[in-house]
């Protein structure tokens, strides 16, 4: 099993005075994931034919966390988007 691949960690501000924040998104993906495609098909009373494919992503679930040493910098994870913090200095 290969390790989860970490592609950029990015800051929508990268200088901040004391009291403010900036968003972090880390963007990760684990590259044992692999894609399976899924098609429908739905067919009338008069013999006419339509096809809808959907690809899922199949992969372990991966867990993106986002640490600081220094004591005074919060930290707080964004519940509706994994990979997405907010940092107040």
């Amino acid at each position: 099993m290969a390790n989860p691949v970490i592609r950029s960690i990015t800051a929508t501000k990268t200088t901040l005075q004391p009291g403010e924040s900036t968003q972090v998104t880390v963007d990760a993906f684990d590259p044992d994931a692999r894609t399976v495609t899924l098609a429908g098909r739905v067919t009338d009373t008069g013999g006419s034919v339509s096809t809808v494919t959907t690809t899922l992503t199949v992969g372990d679930p991966i867990l993106i966390e986002l640490t600081s040493t220094d004591p005074t910098v919060t930290v707080t994870p964004d519940p509706a988007a994994p990979g997405r913090f907010t940092v107040t200095v």
